[in-house]
Order: structure tokens, then sequence, then C-alpha cells
């Protein structure tokens, strides 16, 4: 079985608008007939937040003040398509909103992908065989016994910081307590079952971000989580 992306989140932060609010359903407008659903959060203040659902495709964008937003499942690379959601709207309003007088420059970008993947292994041998792969001996016996585990491992420097957290997966109480969770859990299929959990985050400090910045985004999420299957 191949690994499940079951929720992924891409976000541009700029500068603040303190108008947003008054300003913002003109530039949404072409998209709103396209979405399956619109909600408002913190309606008529500087922080209001639209959120486009687009139900039927597992996808939500959400604009706000100061940054945009799309949380997706799935095949990541399907995202990196022409005509993907990601190219179209969420950088089409990207563009709309850079036009804006009010606006002032892109601060930075977060990307956050977590992944599932099955091990054919039952519950109560899951974490030992973690701990046996990837943490020495003398850590294990710190706890007179370990029920679960998890690594961080951090890349950092003056503009940019990747992390990836993983550890052992224990079906769905696992994504339930996932600050991050699924946009609609039910399409990913069966996810009830013992295995490996990652978390990468990508962080990067930039003037300027484009479709190409994406695709290349996920390709380095993907060679990186390879790696770590091939290790757990």
């Amino acid at each position: 079985m191949s690994s499940i992306t079951t929720v992924f989140q891409f976000e541009i932060r700029y500068n603040h608008i303190l108008n947003f609010s008054q300003i913002a359903r003109k530039i949404l407008s072409p998209y709103v007939r396209l979405a399956d659903s619109i909600s408002i959060d913190k309606q008529n203040t500087i922080e209001e937040r639209i959120i486009l659902d687009f139900a039927e495709d597992n996808y939500k964008i959400t604009v706000s003040w100061d940054r945009i937003i799309i949380n997706g499942q799935g095949e990541l690379n399907v995202y990196t398509n022409n005509n993907s959601p990601i190219e179209t709207p969420f950088f089409n309003i990207l563009e709309s909103i850079k036009k804006l007088d009010e606006f002032g420059s892109i601060l930075n970008i977060l990307f956050v992908s977590n992944q599932i993947n099955k091990i054919k292994i039952k519950e109560n041998k899951l974490t030992n065989n973690f701990l046996s792969k990837t943490i020495n001996d003398n850590v294990c016996d710190i706890l007179e016994k370990t029920t679960d585990a998890s690594i961080i491992l951090q890349n950092k420097d003056t503009y940019s910081e990747q992390t990836i957290t993983f550890g052992p997966y224990f079906g769905l109480i696992d994504l339930n307590r996932r600050p991050l969770k699924p946009i609609n859990i039910n399409s990913l299929g069966d996810l009830d079952f013992n295995g490996s959990f990652s978390e990468y985050k990508y962080y990067k400090s930039i003037s300027k971000v484009k479709f190409d910045d994406f695709i290349k985004i996920v390709k380095d999420s993907n060679d990186i989580i390879n790696k770590l299957w091939k290790v757990l």
C-alpha cells in the first residue's frame, strides 16, 4: 500500500490589509459561484476570513487580511498539474489581491502535509518496532515501558526551515488528535490501520512566490517522505 496524504496546507502570508473586510467581496466574487459553499468568520472586523469550500473536490481556500490558505488532501502530485486548484483559483486569487492599492508585499510561505503508511504489524508491537529502527537501547530504557514515540528532524537557516515529525500510527485515533485534520475523511478510504505517521513542514521567508515554487516544494516533500518510509 502506498502512503496517503491525509491533509496538506499551503499558505502565503503578506502585509496586513486593514480594510480587507470592505474590499474582499469584490475580489472573491468571481470565485464564489465556483465554490460549493462559502462562510465568513469574524465578519466586518479587521481579521475577517472568507472560506470558499470546494467540498466536491475536497479542498478549501481561506482568504484573510494577512494570508491566503489552501487545504486539501489525497495525492499531492494532482495539485501540481496545470489548472489544478493551486494554480486556479488559488494563485489567481493571490494575483487579484496583489493588484490592490492596499497590498504591501509577500512575507513568507508555509507548507504542511501529513502522511500515513500502512504496516502489517500488531498494535502492541508497533512502538517497539519503531524504536528498534530509530533509537538506541539507552534511550528506549529511560522509561519502564514506552507506549508511543516520535522523532523530530529539523533543517534551519536564516530564511527557511524544514521540519519532519514521525512516529507510529495507531489508526483514526491519531488523526483525530492532530490540529490539521482531513477535509473529507470519508473520501480517503480505510484509514483505521497500524503504520507510520509523518508531518512535513516547510517555511520560507520570501517576497515572490509562483506556482512553480509549489511544484518544487511538493517534489522535495515526496522525496523526503519516500526516504523516511524506506527507513521505517
